[in-house]
Order: structure tokens, then sequence, then C-alpha cells
């Protein structure tokens, strides 16, 4: 237990990982998948108590089309090899507007390996605008709202609390189908996807969340190459809602949490030309009905806490409760930034 080692850890010269005594860092491996699952379960269980993360999200986070393990990852590991560590940059869309992720093995006892990986990935991000020759990056850091710990150590790396968002959940009856209230003039059915679908659905998911806190102009190319890398695109479960022979709002889905025979929306949006008509509200419905059918017992979905257009009480109407809260925390990073 490294409780002890409270010295502030800065990258080494040339951008390697400076480590306490009998800690190294390498990148992560593809058989590593269970070993990085069991870590982030057990870093959230200790903030939290409990936890949701499953196999799948665990390879979403070592896709290749979000990130580059060998240059954006890394995992410490003890002299016998064990994981207590993962950070990682993670660029979901190929935009300037990037995650970061620590995951931290409670065995550690102290955030100081935490916040040397932190200020790698600082340091990494600065490589990553210079290359792509961003004027900046904005990096986005989940923490746990109980995790204080955790938020303390953000703060000390320039990280400032922006937002908070729920996930939410409600649970389906096997034998209860859920009624799907569509309003007049408006279809509610299956995305079928094809090119041309795929643009619409595409142009449907830029325009209605582009007024949303957050919001970062996705190209078309990024936007189908972050789809195919998903592991589990629930595409069967997807809902698109039609009017006047067009689609103007999504449900898309995840299967994310099938091994916990959980359902996930993914994104839910509608043209603010038709909103408030109750097609929001259809195609939340649409996608509960979809997963109770695909033998889901639960589904879930992140919201903004702050989010402009009533989605939290839209949720809360529909029957969802709050499971569990995350903290948002961001820092601005120029090329080459040093932490």
């Amino acid at each position: 237990m490294l409780g002890g080692v409270t010295a502030l850890i800065r990258p080494a010269p040339g951008g390697g990982l400076a480590l306490p005594p009998g800690l190294s860092a390498r990148p992560p491996r593809p058989g590593d998948l269970d070993a990085l699952l069991a870590l982030a379960r057990a870093d959230e269980a200790a903030a939290v108590g409990s936890s949701s993360v499953t196999r799948v999200e665990v390879a979403e986070l070592l896709a290749p089309a979000h990130t580059t393990a060998q240059d954006d990852q890394r995992v410490v590991i003890d002299a016998a090899g064990g994981l207590l560590a993962w950070g990682l940059v993670w660029d979901h869309n190929r935009t300037d507007h990037q995650d970061v992720d620590v995951y931290c093995s409670p065995a550690l006892g102290s955030e100081t390996v935490r916040g040397a990986l932190l200020d790698w990935l600082v340091a990494r991000l600065g490589q990553r605008a210079r290359a792509a020759g961003y004027a900046r990056i904005v990096a986005d850091a989940g923490c746990y709202h109980d995790d204080t710990r955790y938020a303390s150590t953000l703060r000390s790396r320039g990280f400032t609390y922006v937002r908070t968002f729920h996930r939410l959940r409600i649970d389906l009856q096997p034998h209860q189908p859920v009624s799907v209230s569509t309003p007049p003039g408006v279809q509610v059915v299956p995305f079928e996807p094809a090119e041309d679908t795929w643009w619409a659905l595409h142009a449907v998911l830029q325009h209605s969340f582009a007024e949303h806190w957050g919001y970062v102009p996705v190209a078309y190319d990024a936007f189908r190459a972050s789809h195919a890398a998903d592991p589990a695109p629930d595409l069967p479960l997807w809902r698109v809602a039609l009017a006047e022979g067009r689609m103007v709002g999504v449900a898309s889905a995840s299967g994310r949490n099938a091994e916990d025979a959980g359902g996930w929306v993914a994104d839910l949006g509608v043209l603010a030309s038709h909103r408030g008509r109750g097609i929001a509200r259809a195609l939340l419905q649409a996608a509960f009905e979809a997963n109770r059918q695909a033998g889901r017992t639960w589904v879930g979905l992140m919201v903004d806490t702050e989010n402009a257009t009533g989605a939290v009480g839209l949720y809360e109407s529909v029957g969802m409760r709050q499971e569990q809260s995350v903290d948002v925390y961001q820092r601005v990073v120029h090329p080459d930034a040093v932490s």
C-alpha cells in the first residue's frame, strides 16, 4: 500500500511517467482487458459503493477509432505485473474536445499515482493539439460526485468543475408492454441502416444538439467511424421519428449493458422545429419497448442536469429515476502543454 507516498510527482523528462519506487508504466495490451475491467470496477466501487462498469465499456475505451493505446494510454503496474492504475485520452469524435479518464486501485491508498497520470495525460494532450493543428484542446474529466479525493486531485492539476450529469434508470416489466404515445402525423420506426439514412441521422443529431453545452460539430466521416468502432451498437434497437416524409428525431442505443440485462439510450435528439409535440417522449417509450422485447430488464442513460430542453423533466415523467451523479471537470490544454 502506497498511502505514505505524498510527494508531488511530475512527468519525467522526455514525456515519461515518474512513479514511486516499485511501480512502472507501459501501454495497455489486448490481454489486459479483464484486468482493466476489474480495475475500473474496483475504482467505481470505492467511490460510490458499487459498480456498473461492463466489459463492453472497457473494450470501447480501447477502440482504436477513439484512442491509440501505444501513445495515448498508460497502465501502472507493480513489480509482479499487477495493474494498479490506468490513464487514457479518449477522442470520441475526432474533434478538439476530448476526454481523459484515470482509474486507480483502492490498494494504492493515495491520489499520488492518479495525479501523476493526469500530469502525463495533460502533456500528451498538448502533443496531440500540436500534431492536429489545434489552437487548444478542451479536456473533460468525469468524477463521481461523492469522490472528493479525485475531485481535489483534478483541481490541483488545473481542472475546474463545470457540470453535473445524472445517470438515470427505469426498470422494465418483462410481460408488460410499454405504451408508446405517438403524436399525430409522426411515425416512430426502427432505424434501417443505409448510406442515406446514416446521413439523415447524422444531420438530426448535429442540429438537435447544436445549442447544448459542450456541443462540437462532428464531421460525417468521424461520426461513422465512431459508430463503426462501437463493440455493441445495438442497431436493431435504434428508433427514429419520421414526419412529413423526413427524419426529425433519433433515439440511438448501445449494448454496453447487455451482459447485465440492461439497455442504454446513447442519444435522444429531436429537431428544434419539431419539439413540443411529444416526439421525444414517443422515441423514449419506443426505445423502452424495443429493449423490453429484446429481453432487457432495465434501461439507462446520462443527462445533463442543466439541459435547456427540459430533458430531465421528460425522463422523470416517464418513470426514470436518478441512480448516480458524475461531475465534469474541464481544462483547456494548449499545444505542447506541460503540467
